[in-house]
């Protein structure tokens, strides 16, 4: 674990996408307990402001309802948090949704959200994130992909396809930043425990999210063997 005297001086300032619950709300809390002052968003306000309830005694935070299909609403995100922390240093792409089962039987509505918000969402947050990162002339992209976006597998067909995108991105943009202080990764976890995967799978099991958590705070702090547009499988 990456200890708080090694980022609390630099005031850093990390982003996160879905950070109301699984994956993002421990990536949140790993990254305030690191020092980091952290900007998270989530679709729902009710679930946005329980996090924040349980989250604001770890440190410096603010949250705001946005869905990430919206790019207004994304703009809006980035203003807001530049005009409370005058920076982003970290952008972590989380926010995803998985639909479960044949392809065959899913319907178009669930497949437009899969890509909305797994691949879209993420598209959508980068392009607004960039600028600013450009102009700071320095920065670090985490996108979350998954052991899914590496190897296919029955039942979340149209999932891979989104994860697998994730990292072509991932790969493509870092070739774009080769020549700035800008290092995009991507982050690929097997099986997850979260609600999510029970909510569409019936199965919770896998790693902790907060294992995951810490391997973005890795990512973050450059402390790994990584080169820019690298993905990490994690299991």
């Amino acid at each position: 674990m990456v200890s708080k005297d090694e980022t609390s001086q630099t005031h850093r300032v990390v982003m996160i996408t879905g950070g109301s619950r699984g994956i993002g709300f421990e990536t949140a809390k790993a990254f305030l307990i690191a020092g980091f002052k952290v900007a998270f968003c989530g679709r729902s306000q009710t679930n946005v402001k329980q996090a924040e309830e349980e989250l604001k005694i770890f440190g410096d935070l603010f949250t705001m309802a946005a869905d990430v299909r919206e790019y207004g609403q994304l703009k809006k995100f980035v203003a807001e948090t530049l005009k409370r922390f005058s920076r982003i240093d970290v952008l972590v792409n989380n926010a995803g949704v998985l639909w479960f089962g044949d392809f065959q039987r899913q319907d178009v509505r669930s497949i437009n959200e899969e890509v909305d918000v797994n691949l879209k969402g993420m598209l959508f947050t980068t392009r607004a994130v960039l600028p600013e990162m450009l102009r700071q002339k320095k920065g670090v992209i985490i996108n979350i992909s998954s052991g899914a976006g590496k190897h296919g597998s029955s039942g979340i067909a149209t999932y891979s396809a989104t994860k697998f995108a994730v990292v072509g991105f991932t790969e493509s943009l870092a070739q774009e930043l080769n020549k700035t202080n800008i290092a995009v990764f991507a982050l690929c976890p097997g099986n997850v425990a979260t609600d999510m995967q029970e909510k569409y799978s019936g199965r919770k099991i896998g790693l902790p999210p907060e294992n995951i958590a810490q391997e973005i705070l890795k990512l973050a702090n450059a402390k790994t063997r990584l080169s820019s547009g690298d993905a990490l499988e994690v299991y």
